[in-house]
């Protein structure tokens, strides 16, 4: 963890091998006092691998009122035979603010990927509690072949911005979706690993969100 000034911290998330094996529930808990900015650094991605019983990856945010937090997530990789329940709860309070990137990639290097279950409920106080973003996703084998899910791409790339909306300019190659309380999804999907569009759109929103002033 790191300091730069009060009311700030960068906190790097690192395992002892970032794996997540057959039968692991893991747990992640994160909560951003009021007035304060946090970020998180992953310096590896995470591979979940196949075996006997499923696996789990929960995460839960709570940020306060007028809180800010940055997580640049690294690829998520769902190997083959893998099966992988993955949720991701936000709490927002008033005038706090998200900016996230999560990476889902299916199959090592010459593999298709097991199955993925992904979860993103966000709500916020601004909104009395009111959903503000709900996303499910069934991306087992069967299902995320089909036209209108993933087809034949294996990476699907989100940035998320809940609780303001940024004004830089977006990459013409993405796909942008604007929420209906303040807040915007940018995807993209391949099927491989070209990360220069959202790495442009991420360095854009970063600097956009850390130069705004904190609300009160």
């Amino acid at each position: 963890m790191s300091a730069s000034s009060p009311g700030t911290a960068q906190v790097a998330l690192v395992g002892t091998q970032m794996v997540l094996l057959a039968g692991d529930s893991i747990g992640i808990d994160i909560v951003v006092g009021a007035g304060c900015t946090l970020e998180i650094v992953e310096p590896v991605g995470t591979v979940a691998y196949g075996g006997d019983g499923d696996s789990e990856w929960d995460i839960s945010i709570e940020i306060a009122d007028g809180g800010t937090l940055i997580w640049q997530g690294q690829p998520f990789v769902i190997s083959d035979d893998a099966r992988v329940r993955r949720s991701t709860r936000v709490k927002l309070g008033t005038h706090a603010r998200l900016l996230q990137r999560e990476i889902l990639t299916f199959g090592r290097s010459g593999q298709r990927g097991g199955d993925l279950v992904s979860k993103f409920h966000a709500s916020s106080s601004s909104t009395d509690g009111e959903p503000l973003l709900i996303e499910d996703l069934d991306l087992s084998r069967g299902r995320r072949g089909r036209v209108g899910v993933l087809s034949e791409n294996r990476v699907l790339d989100s940035i998320i911005a809940l609780g303001w909306r940024p004004t830089a300019k977006i990459p013409t190659d993405l796909a942008a979706f604007d929420l209906a309380e303040p807040g915007t999804m940018v995807r993209r999907l391949g099927s491989d690993h070209d990360h220069r569009p959202m790495d442009t759109c991420w360095q854009a929103w970063y600097h956009e969100l850390v130069a705004a002033p904190q609300p009160n």
